[in-house]
């Protein structure tokens, strides 16, 4: 997952860091909460890991702004720098998921990012080998798209950026987010490659406002994937927003 950690001491931050790369994450660090601002206002994030201040008020602020912003529905978490009940309480009383006390170490760091992402983003932890989202079928193993039943052809990274928008329906996902999480960090941000997935995928499976889902570009951030209206099967019964069949993890 695609992690923004802010702390004002590198030297602090760095075992953290390295904890939660190990466990998978692709950690973007930040020492000035200017640049975390800036990036934040263009950027996507799946949560922010952030050093308490010591002023409770500026902690909370900063929270506010983050939910403000284009990508506000991400997870947030805090650092202490003590032990102190109190900042606890008001870390949580501001509308923070999560609150890591100073005294805890690297291990239940990484369990509690992981707690939080589970409960923020569920699907991308689902063990489904099958997910439908009418009138979507994805068979994860096999890699393949079913429209009203009917299987799709696409490329491995036109599957992998349709399920990725799926599993982040409601989402603005910033062209290097979804750079990172589909093609890894060896393309420039300023590729094309994604607007040309983009246009593919919203072409081949019809992403449009007709048939219940609409792709569409977050001027300056990236893309959206949003449902329209209530999901229906022919014969105009509603259905469940999802099913899945559980297996391997996908």
């Amino acid at each position: 997952m695609r992690l923004a950690l802010l702390h004002a001491d590198s030297g602090l931050a760095e075992p953290l860091r390295c904890a939660l790369e190990d466990a998978g994450h692709r950690v973007h660090f930040f020492e000035d909460q200017r640049d975390l601002l800036r990036d934040a206002s263009r950027e996507s994030f799946d949560l922010f890991l952030l050093a308490w201040n010591a002023t409770a008020a500026n902690s909370a602020q900063l929270l506010m702004r983050l939910r403000s912003m284009p990508g506000g529905d991400s997870s947030v978490m805090f650092i202490a720098c003590s032990d102190s009940e109190e900042a606890l309480a008001d870390a949580l009383l501001a509308g923070a998921d999560d609150f890591v006390r100073k005294s805890a170490g690297s291990r239940e760091l990484v369990a509690r990012v992981g707690a939080v992402l589970r409960r923020r983003l569920p699907a991308h932890f689902s063990r489904c080998t099958l997910t439908d989202t009418y009138p979507y079928r994805f068979d994860i193993v096999a890699k393949r798209i079913y429209v009203s039943g009917s299987p799709v052809t696409m490329t491995e990274k036109e599957f992998e950026l349709s399920l990725f928008l799926f599993r982040n329906q409601g989402r603005v996902m910033s062209r290097a987010h979804l750079l990172e999480s589909v093609w890894g960090s060896n393309l420039p941000t300023a590729s094309r490659t994604v607007d040309t997935h983009v246009s593919r995928i919203r072409r081949k499976l019809g992403l449009w406002p007709e048939i219940g889902f609409r792709l569409s570009a977050a001027y300056g951030n990236g893309y959206r994937l949003d449902r329209v209206g209530a999901e229906r099967d022919t014969t105009g019964s509603s259905l469940p927003r999802q099913r899945c069949v559980p297996g391997i993890p996908a």
